[in-house]
């Protein structure tokens, strides 16, 4: 699986399954505490794994630095069609 199409919720999925595959129980079976706890852990690694930037952010379907526009949206502003 490619960084292009892992997308926030697939990252949590495998989150999960490497959960239950260490601790032998399911995620269901885990406290909030424990949930939160993994996942802090666990979803930088992935994403590091994937080629995905620590500070990347989910946008239109497809991981974009963050704060950066997206010059598609601005196709239309007044600065540009000027």
């Amino acid at each position: 699986m490619s960084a292009r199409n892992l997308s926030p919720l697939a990252i949590e999925r495998l989150a999960i399954r490497r959960f239950a595959a260490k601790h032998g129980r399911t995620w269901a079976k885990a406290t909030k505490r424990e949930r939160a706890a993994w996942l802090a852990r666990t979803e930088p690694c992935i994403r590091e794994e994937h080629g995905i930037a620590p500070g990347a952010e989910w946008r239109g379907g497809d991981w974009q630095a963050p704060q950066q526009a997206d010059l598609f949206d601005l196709i239309d502003t007044p600065e540009v069609t000027a």
